[in-house]
């Protein structure tokens, strides 16, 4: 399949990057990387079942080709590796003591969509993907336990990583340290696949409650784990860096604390251990220098400075514009009237359209931190549970979610004039609305110190925002700038396209429905995103 990019204001270097840069994430797993590139196909026959990193293979799990045909960019990614996959250098794992350079996870893993149709792909930078976390976790499990049981696997996944004139010790020592890798998942998931009840399945993952789960239960007590019963569509990022409040539940403020939180829930380990004799209390993997720059990509310049028209101002990145080559051309008068409904249905909630006067209004953004007046977020409309009337779990997960912060809680110090310690008066239990960002932001300042960041450069990095979190029984209603490029809809991927989001009352052909009439046939095909399987 041939694939095309949309124009969102990203350069070609730019994506190649977004697509490996490290965050300092591993899997939850700790699989060095030049393990994962001699894997193979989960097989038990004694041939050469392929390579597990072959982009049509990983593609059965929603992961996307680097790119178009037999491109790849080797600056980024020299094993030529899917969408989504980076290479962590210097990682440390602080139980073992473990170094050396790991496979991750990166952002774009979760955040490229692409839309293929009619045998043409068009990749979205930012959307949503459709990747099933779970099938490839099962499937990279699998093949890593054949390699340990069988001899001719594991006699080539030795030649593979350690050259095929390797001495006897090195061979026995690199079987000893697949035998510990393999007991230590086997233990973790005896121990926890209680709470997985749910099969989050392609497109949708429970991220709040696994971020909770790996950094309150895996890495500081086992106690603090809740059931993984919340999934959610991967949201699209476009517009999103200047939301007041960021998750679909908009419980965070501070692009550094979502972005940190989000890079240690997936598996960038954290030394949460005084008394650890390698690695000092909140030394971590977290990439705070990348995390920044992923979010400078993102954000560009101040959005309402840029929509203003201020000179000198330049755009992150944008919502992706209909192709009518690739799918056909907009019915404008059917947009005409689409337009009077969205003002008369949809604008009160989801705003006016991005850039237009209306969406411009000073109603609409609001100043988040004094010094930096000219800085202005817009003020995203929150809408409760019961006008809703869909899923709560996310919303309530989070808002009861109780945390035990154990000896961590000694650490807290109230930040203002007579602030009391009351959140530790029941030796460290919080709210996961506290204890995450006082984790998160005791890991990060351990990382500015490590860089020698100035107050003004950590200010930088923390958007030049607060760092604030919240618990609301509702969800966030953002703009819909490129919602078409965005399937499937609403918060937990529950409607797979435009059609159903608006169904005619009388089907198809007799429709009354004045929203249904507006849905061009070709909507009705859903954009279902990455491989065939995703659907």
């Amino acid at each position: 399949m041939s694939v095309t990019w949309s124009d969102q204001n990203w350069t070609q270097d730019e994506w190649d990057w977004w697509y490996h840069v490290s965050q300092g994430s591993a899997l939850e797993s700790i699989i060095p990387y030049d393990w994962f590139v001699a894997m193979e196909k989960p097989s038990l026959s004694p041939r050469f079942a392929g390579d597990f990193i072959d982009q049509d293979y990983l593609g059965q799990f929603g992961f996307l080709a680097d790119g178009s045909g037999d491109y790849y960019n080797p600056k980024y990614n020299p094993d030529n590796l899917p969408v989504g996959f980076s290479k962590a250098d210097n990682y440390f794992d602080p139980v073992s003591g473990q170094t050396g350079s790991v496979i991750g996870f990166t952002c774009g893993a979760c955040h490229t969509g692409q839309i293929n149709y009619k045998g043409q792909g068009l990749r979205i930078e930012g959307g949503p993907n459709m990747i099933d976390v779970g099938k490839f976790k099962t499937a990279t499990g699998v093949s890593l336990l054949l390699t340990d049981k069988l001899p001719w696997r594991f006699n080539r996944f030795a030649n593979r990583v350690l050259g095929e004139d390797h001495t006897k010790e090195a061979k026995a020592e690199l079987k000893e340290r697949l035998d510990a890798l393999i007991a230590e998942a086997s233990r973790v998931k005896d121990e926890t696949e209680q709470y997985y009840p749910v099969e989050e399945g392609f497109g949708r993952l429970d991220a709040l409650d696994r971020i909770g789960n790996f950094v309150f239960g895996v890495e500081i007590d086992l106690d603090n784990f809740h059931a993984v019963d919340a999934p959610v569509n991967y949201p699209h990022l476009w517009t999103a860096p200047w939301f007041d409040w960021v998750q679909y539940n908009g419980s965070i403020m501070q692009p550094m604390t979502r972005n940190a939180g989000e890079a240690m829930g997936v598996f960038a380990r954290v030394n949460f251990d005084p008394d650890n004799p390698r690695y000092p209390l909140y030394d971590s993997n977290v990439d705070v220098k990348n995390l920044h720059k992923i979010e400078e990509l993102l954000a560009g310049d101040p959005l309402y400075n840029v929509l203003s028209g201020e000179p000198d101002t330049k755009m992150g990145l944008t919502e992706p514009k209909w192709p009518e080559e690739l799918l056909g051309a907009i019915d404008q008068e059917k947009a005409a009237k689409g337009k009077i409904l969205y003002e008369n249905k949809c604008q009160s909630c989801h705003l006016a359209p991005i850039g237009s006067e209306a969406f411009l209004v000073e109603d609409n953004w609001v100043t988040l931190n004094d010094k930096y007046p000219n800085r202005k977020y817009l003020k995203v409309t929150m809408k409760n549970l019961y006008d809703i009337g869909t899923d709560p779990m996310v919303a309530t997960n989070w808002l009861q979610r109780i945390v035990n912060l154990k000896h961590l809680a000694s650490d807290y110090e109230p930040t203002k004039p007579n602030e009391p310690k009351e959140p530790f008066n029941y030796d460290g239990m919080v709210t996961a609305g506290f204890a995450l960002p006082f984790t998160v932001d005791k890991v990060v300042q351990y990382q500015y110190d490590k860089l020698g960041l100035t107050p003004e450069q950590r200010e930088e990095y923390n958007g030049f925002r607060p760092d604030l979190a919240r618990g609301l029984l509702g969800y966030k209603a953002r703009p819909l700038n490129g919602i078409w490029a965005t399937a499937p809809f609403l918060h937990n991927g529950s409607v797979p396209n435009l059609y159903e989001m608006f169904p005619p009352s009388n089907g198809l052909k007799s429709s009354t429905s004045a929203v249904g009439n507006l849905i061009p046939s070709w909507l009705v095909l859903t954009p279902i995103q990455s491989k065939e399987v995703s659907s």
